[in-house]
């Protein structure tokens, strides 16, 4: 079995709460947060166990070492009145919505 490393951090906790203020990654930063209020407040040393590392090899090339051929259909070109940015769909085009009509009422004059 392989050994774990440790990562050490403190955690900034209130005394009369129990809740945690903030965890630090130094215990001098920690010190620091606990000397804002040194009767309120206490830190505690953790431990982080880093869980277990699995190697993964990644292939040195592609698993096909044959050119794929589509019969030209990349070479195709857009047909007109289609949406380009829906080629798989190959959908027409939706007609531009129309304006409204300008309105008959008079100008607000203040």
């Amino acid at each position: 079995m392989n050994k774990y490393t440790t990562e050490d951090y403190f955690s900034v906790i209130d005394k009369k709460t129990g809740r945690k203020i903030c965890d630090c990654g130094e215990e001098k930063d920690a010190i620091m947060m606990v000397s804002y209020d040194p009767t309120n407040r206490t830190y505690t040393q953790n431990q982080f166990l880093m869980g277990q590392v699995v190697d993964v090899e990644v292939p040195k090339q592609l698993p096909t070492n044959e050119i794929v051929d589509l019969g030209g259909k990349w070479d195709d070109p857009i047909p007109e009145g289609v949406d380009p940015y829906n080629l798989r769909g190959r959908q027409k085009l939706q007609p531009p919505k129309k304006q409204l009509k300008q309105s008959e009422l008079k100008a607000l004059e203040l």
